[in-house]
């Protein structure tokens, strides 16, 4: 199943009755209108003789888009658990002195903290990988054209 079709089946206020984007899902999602998928199966090329299957076409700006915009929000999101948690959770807390749920809700802000850094922190090691890949990508095709222009005379 395509990525188109199943965005169509888990979303399908957002297509019209020919398979379109509806005007309201492209005022949510502009992204999805303009912006080619980073990888996508298909394409123009014809595959080598005896080959068999979909041509896999890669696309290094949609790529490194992708990867920018998860490592601003893994810095977004680390960035947010520098800042206090405000005085309303210790507040809260501090109120339930004696009572279990005192300790409860500590310990529930500290793993939730945790896993909110472990999460943003992922995100950028992801941002960073996809960046190098469209790098890698756009740098081996480089190359290859190189090489042929060389044995092409």
């Amino acid at each position: 199943m395509a990525d188109r079709d199943l965005n169509r089946e888990l979303n399908p206020w957002m297509y019209d009755s020919s398979g379109n984007l509806t005007p309201e899902a492209l005022k949510q999602f502009p992204d999805l209108a303009g912006t080619p998928a980073p990888i996508t199966t298909g394409g123009s090329a014809t595959a080598p003789a005896g080959a068999s299957g979909q041509q896999l076409v890669v696309h290094p700006d949609a790529l490194r888009t992708a990867g920018q915009n998860a490592s601003q929000l893994g810095s977004k999101m680390t960035a947010d658990c520098q800042n206090p948690a405000g005085n309303a959770m210790f507040a809260a807390a501090t109120a339930m002195t004696g009572w279990a749920i005192g300790g409860a809700i500590t310990t529930a802000h500290q793993t939730w903290e945790l896993q909110f850094l472990t999460l943003g922190g992922n995100l950028i090691n992801i941002g960073q990988s996809l960046q190098d890949n469209a790098n890698g990508y756009t740098g081996t095709e480089n190359a290859n054209r190189g090489h042929l222009r060389a044995l092409g005379g």
